[in-house]
């Protein structure tokens, strides 16, 4: 036996090979096969033994998710059921019905059905109450067990059981689901003279066609002189939608991102090949926290080759690729295979997955270690935590009212109420929220018994049951306070009023002219927006930002 190994060692010496390598190898595999059948002993024996019956299949995937878990929350499992959940991610189709959908009081309500698709076409509306799919009972449910059911394959039948908002009936409906197809550009049109808008929700397949599509006809409607592209709530997608698209503005050659992996096979560069078709519009590009993986893609090489002014805030900060792999019975696993770099050479990954702290949690880039580079003009940027904007914004923040407004769907349920007793709404442009339709939404919501609280009454509640348990007399004297707080909230209906109105503006007209409808409505109250077309005006600013002589 000494022989052989020794005979063995002799021999990748001769032929060149790394011996450390080779066992360390060995010794990875082994821990593997050692593993697998330390698990699969384990689960054979609890089939055995265990007092009541067990699903293997629900043991595996909490097995197999926990496992992930502790790796990135980017790698994931699917199995066969949620195979249309990965096509929809690389290719925004899927086989379903067509609709949003949300959860309020234990009931699937349906949010906004995309027209031309199943639910709309079998009339099913918004706020309308799903009771059954296919004879079950869906009340209690998640939306995880919602979109199961579904979902499907194109051509296959779903009979649904719900109740109008309009007519307050039980109708039963039998469905072909269909190929549903989602656009990465839900909405573009022009927001001041010569400057467009384009709203870019997702790169998927056909995302780089649809910025195009979007491109030519604002061009054809109009002379384009300057574009902004809107990143903003944009997670990402497909890389090279992001390199496509960058290329509609840039010319052939420019190194637009480079990936490295553990394996040779996953690294490489990825470069512009096609000639620019708008080399001279002006481009802002808006981003926010929730811009990221191929959204950072686009607005680091925009940044890097000074092509673009970023304004917003700074970006997600994933700098991970993902490839998706076939697995045995139909099943399938996305799996972070490199890190990407964006044109200075940047990796704009905030989180260290490789290193976390007591309670698992990933190590994030502190600021004192970023490193410096520099863009094609020559101004300096930072790695490590995202793309940080050239023109840095103050996010819109909504009031505590309004944000309660719109958690606990007062606003969507005050719009099926309206749109249930109104034909139409004539013109988007022009329609507006008049006092009288203000203040019939303030009683409708009062009448719904809505209530949100805010910090104060947080702190006089515990102060309210410290006082008791400590038998003191303040128990009126806080109870006082707290009628005065119940007054002030009263108030904040006419204190900011300015933004509820613009909400249920856009709720109400998203009713009638769906996703688009909603995101035109809401461009009239974008200061972000306002602050990028006054940029775009501003030639002189605008090419100083970008470090042009």
């Amino acid at each position: 036996m000494k022989r052989r190994y020794a005979s063995a060692i002799l021999l990748f010496l001769l032929l060149g090979i790394n011996t450390n390598l080779v066992f360390a190898q060995e010794s990875h595999d082994f821990e593997i096969s050692k593993n697998l059948d330390i698990f699969t002993s384990l689960i054979q024996q609890l089939n055995l033994h265990y007092v009541d019956d067990i699903e293997p299949g629900t043991l595996t995937q909490t097995a197999i998710d926990a496992m992930l878990k502790h790796i990135d929350p980017y790698t994931v499992y699917y199995p066969e059921s949620e195979i249309e959940d990965v096509r929809y991610m690389q290719t925004g189709q899927y086989g379903g019905i067509g609709s949003f959908m949300h959860i309020k009081n234990g009931q699937i309500v349906v949010g906004m059905p995309y027209p031309g698709f199943p639910f709309y076409k079998a009339g099913i509306r918004a706020g309308d109450i799903v009771l059954n799919i296919d004879g079950e009972n869906v009340s209690g449910k998640t939306m995880s067990d919602i979109s199961s059911k579904l979902k499907g394959a194109a051509g296959t039948e779903v009979s649904i059981e719900y109740l109008s908002s309009k007519d307050k009936k039980v109708h039963n409906v039998k469905l072909q689901r269909e190929e549903i197809v989602v656009k990465d550009v839900p909405y573009y049109g022009f927001v001041a003279d010569s400057i467009g808008y384009i709203k870019l929700i997702g790169f998927k397949q056909n995302a780089a066609k649809e910025v195009r599509a979007a491109l030519d006809s604002l061009n054809k409607r109009g002379k384009l002189k300057a574009v902004i592209l809107d990143l903003r709530n944009n997670g990402g997608g497909l890389l090279m939608q992001a390199v496509k698209i960058v290329n509609l503005f840039v010319g052939p050659g420019e190194k637009i991102v480079s990936t490295k992996g553990k394996t040779k096979s996953e690294n490489a560069i990825y470069r512009t090949h096609n000639k620019a078709l708008y080399p001279n519009v002006g481009i802002v590009v808006l981003t926010n926290a929730h811009s990221a993986s191929a959204s950072e893609i686009v607005a680091g090489a925009f940044q890097d080759l000074d092509r673009a002014v970023i304004m917003g805030q700074k970006s997600y900060g994933k700098g991970l690729v993902q490839k998706v792999y076939p697995l045995s019975y139909r099943s399938q696993v996305k799996i972070t295979v490199a890190k990407y770099y964006i044109p200075s050479g940047r990796c704009i990954q905030s989180l260290d997955y490789q290193h976390k702290d007591k309670q698992g949690r990933a190590f994030r880039t502190p600021d004192s270690l970023m490193q410096t580079f520099t863009t094609k003009n020559g101004r300096k940027v930072k790695d490590g935590g995202g793309i940080i904007p050239d023109v840095k914004l103050t996010p819109r923040r909504y009031s505590l009212l309004a944000s309660s407004l719109m958690r606990k769907y007062e606003i969507f349920d005050y719009a099926t109420n309206y749109v249930n007793t109104k034909d139409s709404i004539r013109h988007l442009q022009t329609f507006s929220i008049d006092d009288s339709t203000y203040n019939d939404f303030v009683h409708f919501v009062q009448k719904d018994s809505f209530s949100y609280r805010l910090p104060v009454d947080i702190s006089l509640q515990k102060l309210k049951l410290q006082a008791a348990a400590d038998s003191l007399a303040i128990i009126n004297d806080i109870e006082i306070l707290e009628q005065k707080v119940a007054r002030e909230k009263l108030n904040d209906y006419s204190k900011y009023k300015k933004g509820i109105k613009a909400l249920l503006r856009q709720e109400l007209l998203s009713r009638y002219y769906f996703q688009s409808g909603k995101i035109e409505a809401a461009l009239e109250d974008d200061t972000e927006i306002k602050e990028a077309i006054n940029l775009l005006d501003n030639r002189n600013r605008y090419s100083h930002l970008l470090g042009q002589k």
